[in-house]
């Protein structure tokens, strides 16, 4: 007579005779796992078995686990999916059933014996590829056509140039913000169509000016690109973006009329007139800046006392140009620069509104004289047209070219200049301070 077991029983009597116990299905097992833990499902006759390992939670993440070379991986298969049809062959949007995932891992295991090296060397690979593809992209990147610009910019800046902040500001306004995929091209690669594009835009726009600015920077830093592997001056860095070729030097020059418009000698006889009765450093400042010849005020309000004001002349480096090193370049004081020097700051800075502690901006200078030109009913009034009407006026009073050029610190760069000519001008740039004081004070 047979006996009735109770459905919990592990082993069951039939006819009296003693069953094996009854295996668990897939999904028994699965769900028996503990967290963290793994337990083969299947072996797989190409090689491997298929794994299932709980994560998270009720998570579980199928893998085909195989040994090649003495060495055990698993690669990732999918994520369980419970409620999958359990015949599916194909994995649903939530995941892969047993048989699917038994499917998949028989692919794995034909694939890793088809491919050469078996699919861990064919990861290596695809990794190495990546990686390369990176260093390359990484690279094109770093020689970019915006870095070569900020690599001239800082160059220039360690040159002690102060046209580092103008060239910086014209590259960043009308050539990283308007055209930034050009401005991320490789600087090797950019052609001479695509500097004129870049430059048409000012001049379609009327900005000559600005596009003659722009040109000429990103000329010269595709000179020193160019000129990095045989100039042991420039910096190696420039070696890197593998400039051959300067494309700015095939597109035409901007043609443009001087933009110096020299003040009449009667417009700066009445802006001298104005000075006169202008009070306080503002007014001091700007005396001193015709008084001295109408020095560039860039380099006016760097000075400092005592280090640049000495008993006889005032010490002004003047870095413009293609110097390596910025340029002595000394005022001799006259007795009206001395006058002007007694009323501003001592200690510090010369050109200064808070006692010596901040330096005048040029800006400043030029908005504090337009003011004052403004109130003398001078029309067209410019700072930078009193440095050249100096100079015109200074010319109708025949003092020499040298002397102008040495006075204003200009047209000195010839080897002559640069190498054997050591005298300092002192006592003709004296004379020539003077004889423009006269001028401006005179009615004619």
């Amino acid at each position: 007579m047979a006996k009735v077991i109770s459905l919990n029983s592990v082993t069951k009597t039939v006819t009296g005779r003693r069953q094996p116990d009854i295996a668990p299905t897939y999904g028994q097992r699965i769900k028996e796992i503990p967290g963290g833990r793994s337990v083969v499902l299947e072996k797989i006759p190409a090689g491997g078995s298929l794994e299932a390992r709980r994560l998270l939670g009720e998570t579980v993440q199928f893998y085909w686990r195989y040994t090649r070379d003495n060495r055990t991986e698993r690669i990732p298969i999918g994520t369980y999916d419970s409620s999958a049809p359990p015949k599916a062959l194909a994995p649903t949007a939530r995941g892969y059933s047993v048989v699917a995932a038994l499917e998949r891992a028989r692919e794995l295991a034909k694939l890793d014996q088809e491919v050469p090296g078996g699919l861990r060397a064919e990861r290596q690979r695809t990794e190495a590829a990546e990686k390369a593809e990176v260093a390359a992209k990484a690279a094109r990147e770093a020689c970019s056509l915006k870095n070569l610009c900020n690599a001239y910019c800082e160059w220039l800046k360690k040159q002690r140039k102060v046209s580092h902040t103008e060239a910086l500001g014209v590259f960043e306004n009308h050539l990283f913000e308007p055209f930034p995929d050009l401005a991320a091209k490789p600087a090797s690669e950019v052609s001479k169509r695509e500097i004129v594009t870049v430059v048409r835009k000012l001049t379609e726009a009327g900005k000559g000016a600005t596009a003659r600015k722009l040109r000429s920077y990103l000329r010269a830093a595709y000179a020193c690109a160019v000129k990095a592997d045989s100039d042991a001056a420039l910096p190696s860095s420039f070696v890197a973006y593998n400039v051959s070729v300067n494309p700015v030097e095939a597109t035409a020059a901007i043609r443009g009329t001087s933009d110096k418009n020299p003040l009449p000698a009667s417009a700066l006889r009445k802006y001298w007139k104005a000075l006169a009765s202008e009070p306080g450093v503002i007014g001091a400042a700007l005396r001193l800046h015709i008084l001295t010849g109408g020095q560039r005020p860039a380099q006016l309000v760097r000075l400092r006392t005592p280090d640049d004001v000495t008993p006889s002349a005032l010490r002004m480096l003047d870095p413009k140009g293609k110097r390596v090193e910025a340029r002595e370049h000394l005022i001799p004081l006259t007795a009206e620069i001395k006058a002007e020097l007694a009323l501003l700051p001592k200690n510090g800075f010369v050109m200064s509104t808070d006692g010596g502690t901040k330096p005048m901006h040029p800006s400043s200078l030029s908005t504090w004289a337009s003011a004052v030109a403004t109130e003398a009913r001078i029309e067209g009034f410019q700072l930078k047209r009193v440095r050249s009407g100096v100079e015109t006026l200074l010319a109708a009073a025949r003092v020499d070219k040298q002397t102008r050029g040495q006075l204003q610190s200009h047209g000195i760069g010839g080897v002559q200049d640069t190498h054997y000519d050591a005298h300092s001008y002192l006592p003709e740039k004296r004379k020539a301070l003077q004889i423009l004081y006269k001028l401006l004070r005179s009615s004619q």
